[in-house]
């Protein structure tokens, strides 16, 4: 191993590290632990790309068929059989669609799961400078799973809830505004904000995610409730990194619908999309790095030599936003 590269992991450990530093040292996690992050990006990305295409290749057809059937009832006559045929031609393409579309959830968040699984585990890994090999990896994902199901429905019902009863209380805002320009603003200014506390919560909901894998009898509320704890001292810095995820996604997501509309080419949108399965992936292993840095302001370290759930307690002065409520 490369001396240089070795002390790495080293110095990154001794020192809490700023969001830039949190960033570079995740985009540098790969090439840690070559043997093991590159066969698990691999798996992480192909399986989901693929699914995707099958996506495009089995929805798109039946989406085209369901609209042409709207548009030829329109001309039909109602008392006609052929608008009786065209009715009952447009209810299956509406069942198959839906079938199609349920299946392909499913199995998106499976793979989900996986990945975040996968790449967490092995980030842990190669952040803590250990020699693991794919070996090691199956033999971890035996005993996280489990947890990270319980904690992934927790965070799926929880985003879900949240943006429900934000989407609603804006919606009624909004129906009482009547051309209020200070009913208009007061909504805007709620509709960011609401925004923003999302993005805050996720990044932690998202710490939860990490804590649940990585930390034994750890998971679901549990989880969730102790990533709160450990994020409270870093908060700001949680969130800045949060900020600056969502506006490289932001960004690419947007590219994408640029150049699909100047470009008109397939094989674009299955770049953009393997790029931003890429930024997931690289997320993770941000949130992963941010999870070892939380637990250093709490007066933690991960021991180079031993297990990565395993800490020491080291003393530590507090830092400015843990002293705010």
């Amino acid at each position: 191993m490369d001396r240089s590269m070795s002390k790495g992991p080293s110095c990154a450990m001794d020192a809490q590290l700023g969001v830039a530093d949190i960033l570079k040292q995740a985009l540098c996690l790969p090439f840690k632990n070559k043997k093991l992050m590159l066969p698990v990006l691999l798996v992480s990305i192909l399986p989901s790309s693929l699914l995707s295409m099958g996506h495009y290749v089995s929805m798109y057809p039946l989406l085209v068929s369901f609209i042409i059937k709207l548009y030829l009832l329109k001309k039909e006559d109602p008392s006609t059989p052929q608008f009786f045929d065209t009715v009952i031609g447009i209810k299956a393409d509406a069942e198959d669609f839906l079938h199609v579309y349920k299946f392909f959830v499913v199995i998106s968040y499976v793979l989900n799961l996986l990945s975040t699984l996968l790449v967490v585990l092995a980030s842990a890994m190669a952040y803590s400078a250990k020699e693991s090999a794919v070996d090691d990896l199956l033999a971890r994902i035996k005993g996280a799973w489990k947890g990270l199901l319980v904690t992934r429905i927790y965070f799926t019902l929880l985003c879900i809830g949240y943006t429900v009863l934000s989407v609603s209380l804006i919606a009624v805002l909004m129906l009482n505004a009547e051309g209020s320009r200070a009913w208009i603003a007061m909504t805007t200014v709620l509709g960011i904000s609401a925004r923003l506390l999302y993005v805050y919560l996720a990044m932690v909901w998202t710490v939860g995610l990490v804590i649940s894998v990585l930390e034994d009898g750890s998971c679901g509320l549990e989880a969730l409730s102790r990533a709160g704890e450990i994020v409270k001292a870093r908060r700001r810095q949680g969130f800045a990194i949060a900020i600056i995820l969502l506006l490289v996604d932001g960004v690419l997501t947007g590219g994408y619908g640029f150049g699909v509309n100047k470009a008109h080419h397939p094989r674009m949108g299955l770049i953009v999309i393997n790029v931003v399965l890429l930024l997931k992936m690289f997320s993770l292993m941000v949130y992963t790095v941010f999870y070892y840095e939380c637990k250093k302001s709490h007066g933690s370290k991960v021991e180079m030599a031993g297990d990565l759930h395993k800490y020491t307690r080291v003393k530590t002065s507090p830092s400015v936003d843990e002293a705010l409520p």
